[in-house]
C-alpha cells in the first residue's frame, strides 16, 4: 500500500521531469536581498490545528510544498474546507461529528504529517482512518509515537510492516492520561502528542523518559497551540508536560519564514565572499537553524541582526579548526558540513547521530559525496571530520533528500561540472530553490 517516490510530487512541485542539473561557479561577489518562503514545520502544524478547530482560521505566509500540499489533502478529504484568498489560506475545520467511519489518506513523504497526525485521529472514536505514505517515509521510525498513543488508548492496526506505515488509527472511549515516551528520537513524536493531547477523553500528562532533542520544535509546537487556544504546562527540562481538555479555535496568523531554507542563502553568502540580506524573518523564532547565524559567523562570515532581517558578508576565507555541536540544529548539519569542504583547517560536526533516520541516512551520505568530490571525511557515529581539500568535480546522487540536495549545490557555486541528479525533490520544502539561485546570478541548467 505504500506508493513510489514520485507519487509524492504534487501540483505545487517544480523541476518535474528534469532529471540532473549543473550548477556553474558564482564569476563574482554579489550583494542582493531575498525573501524566503514559509515554514514547512509552522505551515503543516498551522494547517492541523486549523483543521481540528471550530471555525475558520486565516493564514498568511503559508508555505506551498509537496509536504504541506499532501498535509491539506489529507486534511479536506476528512472534512476540513481550504479556500485560498489573496495571499491568505482560510481554512473551516472539520465537522467531528461528520469524520467519515472508514477513509484511507495518502501522505506523499510528510514526515511531519506522519507524526502530527496519528494523535489527533485516535480522538475521533467513531472513525477509522488509514495512512499510506511513500516508500521513503513508510520505513522512518514511527512505532515509539504508536506505542505512545496505545498508552493513551488509541487503537494502532499495522497493516504491512510492525512499525511502518500504512497504518490505521482509532479513538476508543477512554484516552488521554499518562504516558511514557523517549524524547531522544524525534521532537515530532512530542509535539504530535501534545497536539492530540485537548482532544482526548482525559486530560494528558507526558513524562519524558530521556532529555529531548530539538526541543525548539516542541516550543513551536506550544507557542501555537497557544495561539490556538490551548494551554501546555511544561517543566522546564521538557521531562513534565501536562495538558487539560479542551476545543481548538479558530485563529488568524501570519506564519514565520522557514529559517531552514533561509541557511542555504546564509551559506552561500559566506561561501562565495558575497552579502546576502533576508528580509521578513524573526529573529526571536523559535526555529533551531537559527543557530546557523551564529555558526557562520564561528567560520568567519560578517553577520548583521535585525528584529526582522539578517546580513550575513561572507569573509575571503572560511575558518576551520572547529568542533561544532549541531544536535539543536541537525537540519543543517549537511550545509555546514559543505561549507567544512572549503575552510581552512578540518572541521568536526557531531551530535547528528539522528539524522541518519530522516529521508535518508544523512549522515552517510554526506560522507558518499564529499568522498566522492576527493574530500578526505573521517565518519563518526553521530557526525563526522571533514578535511578541507582539492575537489573535484562529480556527478552527485541526492538520495532523494531535499537537505542533501540544497546543501550540495553550495558545491557547484565554487567548483565548475557539478551536478545534481533528481533535484526535483526540493518540492517537499522549497519548489522555487532553484529559481531562487538564479534570481541571485548562479547559472543553472537544468537536463531532462
Amino acid at each position: 500500500m505504500t506508493i513510489n517516490l514520485k507519487s509524492a510530487q504534487s501540483p505545487w512541485s517544480s523541476l518535474d521531469g528534469v532529471e540532473q542539473l549543473t550548477l556553474h561557479p558564482i564569476n563574482q561577489p554579489f550583494n542582493k536581498e531575498v525573501i524566503i518562503p514559509g515554514s514547512k514545520s509552522v505551515t503543516n502544524r498551522a494547517f492541523i490545528l486549523a483543521g481540528f478547530s471550530n471555525g475558520t482560521s486565516k493564514l498568511s505566509g503559508y508555505l506551498k510544498s509537496d509536504d504541506t500540499y499532501w498535509c491539506m489533502e489529507t486534511l479536506k478529504k476528512l472534512g476540513a474546507t481550504f479556500e485560498i484568498v489573496e495571499d491568505e489560506i482560510h481554512i473551516t475545520g472539520i465537522d467531528s461529528s461528520e469524520l467519515p467511519d472508514k477513509e484511507q489518506v495518502f501522505i506523499g513523504s510528510a514526515g511531519t504529517t506522519a507524526r502530527f497526525l496519528p494523535g489527533i485521529l485516535g480522538t475521533q472514536e467513531k472513525s477509522e482512518i488509514t495512512i499510506t505514505s511513500t516508500e521513503q517515509l513508510a520505513v522512518r521510525p514511527h512505532q515509539t509515537l504508536h506505542e505512545a498513543l496505545k498508552q493513551l488508548g488509541v487503537e494502532v492496526k499495522y497493516l504491512e510492516e510492525e512499525g511502518q506505515l500504512p497504518v490505521t488509527i482509532k479513538g476508543t472511549p477512554q484516552t488521554g492520561g499518562k504516558v511514557s515516551i523517549a524524547g531522544n528520537q524525534s521532537s515530532q513524536f512530542i509535539s504530535g502528542l501534545l497536539m492530540a493531547a485537548p482532544l482526548f477523553n482525559r486530560p494528558t500528562e507526558i513524562e519524558l523518559t530521556t532529555n529531548i532533542v530539538q526541543s525548539a520544535y516542541v516550543d513551536i509546537t506550544i507557542e501555537m497551540m497557544n495561539q490556538f487556544g490551548i494551554k501546555v504546562d511544561v517543566s522546564e527540562d521538557y521531562k513534565h508536560m501536562k495538558v487539560e481538555q479542551g476545543q481548538y479555535k479558530p485563529a488568524t496568523l501570519p506564519l514565520e519564514a522557514d529559517l531552514s531554507t533561509a541557511c542555504y542563502f546564509m551559506a552561500l553568502a559566506a561561501l562565495n565572499h558575497s552579502t546576502i540580506k533576508i528580509n521578513h524573518l524573526n529573529m526571536e523564532s523559535h526555529q533551531p537553524d537559527l543557530e546557523v547565524v551564529d555558526i557562520l559567523e564561528r567560520m568567519g562570515a560578517t553577520v548583521e541582526k535585525g528584529s526582522d532581517y539578517v546580513v550575513i558578508s561572507g569573509p575571503e576565507q572560511l575558518k576551520g579548526d572547529l568542533t561544532i555541536d549541531m544536535n539543536a540544529c541537525s537540519d543543517q548539519a549537511l550545509t555546514i558540513g559543505t561549507l567544512a569542504a572549503f575552510a581552512d583547517g578540518p572541521i568536526t560536526i557531531t551530535g547528528v547521530e539522528h539524522i541518519r533516520h530522516h529521508e535518508c541516512n544523512r549522515v552517510s551520505a554526506l560522507t558518499e559525496s564529499l568522498t566522492q568530490l576527493g574530500i578526505e571525511v573521517i565518519e563518526h557515529h553521530d557526525g563526522w571530520t571533514i578535511t578541507p581539500g582539492q575537489i573535484k568535480a562529480a556527478t552527485l546522487d541526492t538520495f532523494d533528500d531535499h537537505r542533501v540536495a540544497m546543501s550540495l549545490s553550495l558545491m557547484g557555486t565554487k567548483v565548475d561540472g557539478i551536478k545534481l541528479l533528481d533535484p526535483s525533490c526540493v518540492s517537499k520544502t522549497c519548489p522555487n530553490y532553484f529559481e531562487m539561485l538564479k534570481s541571485l546570478g548562479i547559472s543553472v541548467e537544468y537536463n531532462e
